[in-house]
């Protein structure tokens, strides 16, 4: 057995016995975490070896009113939660005409304001990898939250996403969570108890830079998956779209769409996962799928695009809610074979790193900049 087997199976073991099996036809992710706690423009074709698709805009959005600092404007304070009882917004800026914010003040976890492409901040026992461009400290951008999958780290996930850079072109802070131990044994609480921590900071980050409350989004691939499902379940008054990866629902977010009770906001969704996924079995994203469909009452709208190795769909309701369900026959992940991130560029060698997450090439599309295109076309309303 190699060093590298070796590595994988102390984790698939570690893994295991803390949270439950992910193998197999039969296993169950929901036992590897338990319960936790539109519209823009359409984007243009992606680059790379077929163009890639577009997504499709949504319904015009309503100009926002401005969130005070201090809590008082419609985005800020608990007005946002509309008496949801959801966890509200702080003081932001609420997506009107005038994007100009004053400059940031360092606050509570986030000491240091000033433009980077990379810096880490520990903050209630997680690091967190900030993406902060330099027009943030003058205008208004919106935060896309990406979150890595079991055994790796943010700079691994971004590795893959490429978000941090397409962040910085597009206007967006971007935020990347780190799950403890460091990796290989990286894991998010199987309880869900990092969600808390993750959004606290989260709402530091939208309070310190004046972010646009109307374009706060979040994404994650395998155990990140899985909390961007609860994300936008727990948070749709935060939440203005979601992109999850190779997890299907958990227990605990599938309740929000099981007996026909959706979110209390339909969030926009593109969903993507692999058929020759081998953690997370695919039958697991045909599940997700229906239970969303089924209980938002939406019907087919017919493909995005297809070719032989992918085929992306679009399910719309009368009232305009849009969910994507991307799925892909990429491979190539040593043990995982299709979980993987389709358009990555992983090199590998990053601290305690056991593989490449990237899919083997050729890709008809990029992961990341298919995930920032839906972003775009889809803010709050």
């Amino acid at each position: 057995m190699t060093s590298r087997t070796k590595a994988w199976t102390a984790i698939t073991v570690l893994s295991v016995t803390a949270c439950g099996s992910e193998t197999g036809n039969s296993g169950n992710p929901d036992d590897l975490l338990g319960s936790g706690g539109g519209g823009g423009t359409a984007g243009n074709a992606a680059s790379g070896a077929s163009g890639g698709p577009a997504s499709k805009g949504g319904d015009g959005g309503t100009t926002g009113e401005t969130g005070g600092t201090g809590g008082t404007g419609e985005t800020g304070g608990d007005s946002a939660t509309g008496g949801s009882g959801n966890t509200g917004m702080p003081g932001g800026h609420g997506g009107g005409n005038d994007t100009s914010v004053p400059p940031p003040v360092a606050s509570g976890c986030i000491t240091d304001v000033t433009p980077t492409d990379f810096r880490q901040y520990d903050c209630s026992g997680l690091r967190f990898n900030l993406s902060i461009p330099s027009a943030c400290l003058t205008t208004a951008c919106g935060l896309i939250i990406d979150v890595h999958g079991m055994s790796m780290s943010g700079k691994m996930q971004d590795n893959n996403t490429n978000l941090a850079e397409l962040g910085r072109q597009n206007g967006y802070l971007v935020v990347n969570p780190n799950a403890t131990p460091n990796p290989p044994a990286a894991a998010w609480n199987s309880n869900g108890t990092d969600d808390a921590t993750v959004l606290d900071f989260v709402q530091q980050i939208i309070s310190v830079f004046h972010a646009d409350t109307k374009r706060v989004h979040i994404t994650g691939y395998s155990q990140g998956g899985a909390m961007s499902w609860r994300f936008l379940c727990d948070h749709p008054n935060i939440i203005a779209s979601a992109a999850p990866a190779a997890f299907g629902l958990s227990s605990g977010t599938n309740e929000c769409f099981s007996n026909g009770q959706p979110p209390a906001r339909e969030v926009p969704i593109l969903y993507m996962h692999g058929t020759k996924d081998a953690l997370i079995n695919f039958s697991n994203a045909e599940e997700a799928r229906d239970a969303v469909v089924s209980s938002q009452q939406m019907t087919d709208d017919g493909l995005v695009s297809s070719d032989g190795e992918h085929r992306w769909t679009r399910y719309v309701n009368d009232s305009g809610a849009i969910f994507e369900f991307l799925e892909h026959d990429y491979g190539g992940v040593f043990i995982a074979e299709g979980h993987c991130f389709p358009g990555g560029n992983d090199p590998g060698g990053e601290p305690g790193q056991i593989t490449t997450y990237s899919c083997a090439p050729p890709n008809a599309f990029h992961w990341g900049e298919e995930v920032m295109r839906f972003f775009k076309a889809h803010p709050m309303p």
